[in-house]
This record gives C-alpha cells, structure tokens and sequence, in this order.
C-alpha cells in the first residue's frame, strides 16, 4: 500500500466510545511518525495507582498503550521500531528488514537476532548466490563480492554468535543485543541499495 491509499485508509477508520484524553506525543510503531494525540480511551491501574490510556494515532489511527506495566513501570506497547526504513530494497530483502525492526518493537530480541542471519541469507540470494545454503556459504559470498566490508567481520561474527547462543543454547537476547544487529544490517542495505541508487540516480 502506498502513502496516499494509506492516508485514505487512515481517514475511513473509525473507532467507537473514544473520547478527550490528556495530550501525549509518542512514536507511533504502525507508522514511525511522532505525533501528539489526545484520542483514546483512559486505563486506570488501581493495583498501582497509576493511570494510563490507549492512544490513536493521529496519522495512521492505530492504537497504542502508554502507561504502567504490571511493576508499575510505564511503558508503551508496542514500543516504537528501532532504526530507519530503506530505501530501494528489493521487496523479499526489505520484508525481512521490516520484521527485524517490528520484532525488536514488541520485545521478541531473540527473533530479531535470528532474522539477522536470515537477513544477510536473503541479500546474499538477491545478489546471485546458491538458493538453501547455509549461513556461511552466504557469509562468505558476500565477503568474496565485496557486498559486505572486509573490516565488518566482527558484527557478522556477532550475529553468528548471538543466533547459535539462540539456537543451541537457549539463550534470550537482549534489547541491546537486537539494536547492535539493527544498526548493522541497516548499514549493509543503505551501502548496497539505497547509496547505489543515490548514485544511479546522478
């Protein structure tokens, strides 16, 4: 859906008993913008005297909770998308990326690290290698092809580390572990994609 279908989506929603709250400005995780909003529905946490409520979004009209957790800690949920869309990413590289950033918002850190591996898998086919290899073979394609720089051995070895934990040692990822892996894979697809088509475009 482009932005005009989805600014003509987001006008004919219409949400029913929402009512004037007070004011909050958040990032909204359906559609990335940070908007102000005092349309929703108000949450009263009696267990720790603390209140809240579910916002819509003023652009996109989806909902989002701010207000306490169950320790009594504010929170929104979904929680905004870490890092930055894209530009000019082939549709099945990109779907992955988007998943990545929309694992990390909802707090699946562990997924998100998983999908970093199959990531660079997806990059590595749109750029010409062998189809159901494994995460080496892709690895070291795109090392070979100068897709990924020589200096970034260490972030790739990360990944490596953090999704073998994941899998063999049942170890739960961190929010700063999923950020590094964010960052890293936004770095690959602006160098291969968007910079590219910046250049083409001249």
């Amino acid at each position: 859906m482009n932005e005009e279908s989805e600014k003509e989506r987001a006008k004919s929603i219409e949400w029913e008993a929402i009512q004037d709250i007070d004011s909050a400005t958040y990032t909204c995780a359906y559609c990335g913008q940070t908007v102000s909003s005092n349309q929703g529905i108000i949450v009263n946490d009696r267990y720790n005297g603390k209140k809240g409520g579910i916002f819509m979004c003023s652009l996109c009209k989806f909902p989002t909770y701010l207000g306490p957790d169950f320790n009594g800690n504010n929170i929104q949920s979904p929680n905004a998308k870490y890092g930055n869309s894209v530009s000019d990413v082939p549709d099945s590289v990109n779907h992955i990326y988007e998943e990545m950033r929309s694992s990390y918002s909802v707090g699946a850190y562990t997924g998100t690290i998983l999908l970093a591996r199959t990531l660079l898998n997806h990059i590595g086919v749109n750029f010409g290698a062998k189809e159901n290899q494994g995460f080496q073979y892709y690895v070291e394609y795109l090392f070979d092809n100068g897709y990924l720089p020589q200096n970034s051995k260490d972030w790739v070895g990360k990944i490596r580390e953090f999704g073998n934990k994941a899998t063999h040692r049942l170890v739960v990822n961190t929010k700063k572990d999923a950020q590094l892996m964010i960052k890293f894979c936004e770095m690959i697809l602006k160098i291969n994609y968007e910079y590219n088509a910046v250049i083409k475009d001249e």
